[in-house]
């Protein structure tokens, strides 16, 4: 019966996990919401990330039944946007950082086997 009760919650929070992995893709703009979000005013005032707009480029429905007046001038400007995107994600400190991380956690572990071990008597 304690499997069960500790089981129960273990279950409800993966599922809960699950579910907001799964749905946030529903969440993503489409690229027929960066057509009308530029078609709108001429200017793009969503936030988009670069796999949204790269989307957009790709989109063959977009590019055969849009208005060439839109899409010319917001080819032009998600090109240049992705084009200013292509930084990397993070720098050597947050690497050294993790590695300390990663060095602590590890000898925190074999220091906790070597208090948790029975002592030999002699």
């Amino acid at each position: 019966m304690k499997r069960l009760a500790l089981l129960l919650p273990a279950a409800v929070v993966v599922t809960l996990v699950l579910t907001l992995v799964v749905t946030s893709a529903a969440f993503a703009a489409t690229p027929q919401d960066i057509y009308d979000d530029y078609a709108t005013d001429s200017q793009l005032n969503g936030t988009y990330t670069p796999d949204e707009l790269q989307a957009y480029l790709n989109d063959a429905t977009v590019h055969q039944y849009g208005d060439p007046n839109v899409l010319t001038p917001l080819d032009k400007l998600v090109v240049e946007l992705l084009r200013g995107r292509q930084t990397f994600p993070f720098t050597g400190f947050q690497l050294l950082v993790a590695l300390a991380v990663v060095v602590v956690l590890i000898g925190g572990g074999f220091a906790l086997r070597r208090l948790a071990r029975p002592k030999q008597q002699s």
